[in-house]
């Protein structure tokens, strides 16, 4: 199953960020690339779940950035974090890597319209900490499970990440993130963890592939009523002509869906201490 890259699908702040930022290396890019009016009459795959807006902690913290502590322009000191910012069932986060995923997060965010000047620091902080604690739950059960990534899988899951992207190759891929200072061998940790996500969702997540019919309600759904008409009012290409993105993106949305149950249920059973 081949996830659209960040999509959350109305799940918690720590949930959400979590599973962005799994996907670093693609948000990255979307950040940079991906385009308002993708979706189903861009005639492309749309980087978005029906109206479910892609999601970096990022763009979390952006968007919480009008409230609390961050309302007034607080920043995060890296310099004073302590080492390691957090340990999960025993195993530490370093602040080394935790500092290499803020700063690309913050810088990336900055970069958008709606980052800017008033980047929510703190928020953006405890975004980054909830998805390396959830990084680190889905990789020990990844192990427990005995799923491991191997060359042609992230392979494969770089050049699907980069057809999704609207990029085109790999290499054009890995090219643009090198110009945003995300190296090759960031890239491909982040695809072989994508790989273990879908093995761990494989696993447990017991996620069924849509229906022709599930999709044709979708498709109505979106359109606001069913028949060519209803889709003509709204916009919408013909049935037939994105049938298949539909049924990838309600995929997504159970992927998704089941990617929060795992990860509620590995954080109930783990130990799990945070210093920030």
């Amino acid at each position: 199953m081949r996830r659209t890259l960040l999509t959350t699908t109305g799940t918690d702040r720590r949930t959400s960020g979590a599973v962005s930022a799994l996907t670093l290396a693609g948000a990255l890019v979307l950040g940079a690339c991906s385009t308002e009016d993708a979706g189903p009459d861009a005639g492309g795959t749309s980087t978005s779940t029906s109206d479910a807006a892609s999601s970096t902690a990022g763009d979390e913290a952006a968007a919480t950035g009008a409230a609390g502590e961050d309302a007034a322009g607080a920043t995060v000191d890296v310099e004073a974090l302590p080492d390691p910012v957090a340990e999960v069932n025993g195993e530490p986060i370093a602040k080394a890597e935790f500092v290499e995923v803020f700063e690309q997060q913050r810088d990336a965010a900055q970069q958008t319209p709606e980052g800017g000047a008033a980047m929510a620091e703190v928020a953006l902080r405890d975004a980054v900490l909830d998805s390396l604690v959830s990084n680190a739950l889905i990789a020990q059960e990844g192990e427990r499970l005995g799923l491991e990534a191997d060359e042609e899988q992230v392979d494969a899951e770089i050049a699907s990440i980069a057809e999704q992207s609207g990029i085109g190759s790999s290499e054009e891929f890995l090219t643009l993130l090198a110009e945003q200072g995300v190296d090759e061998e960031q890239v491909r940790e982040e695809a072989a963890r994508l790989v273990v996500i879908d093995g761990v969702v494989a696993e447990r997540g017991d996620v069924e592939p849509p229906t022709d019919e599930e999709v044709r309600a979708y498709y109505d759904e979106l359109a606001g009523g069913e028949g060519a008409a209803a889709a003509e009012d709204a916009g919408l290409p013909a049935f037939e002509d994105i049938e298949e993105m539909l049924a990838e993106q309600l995929a997504q949305e159970r992927e998704n869906e089941a990617i929060t149950a795992i990860l509620a249920d590995l954080e109930a059973e783990a130990e799990i201490t945070r210093h920030l």
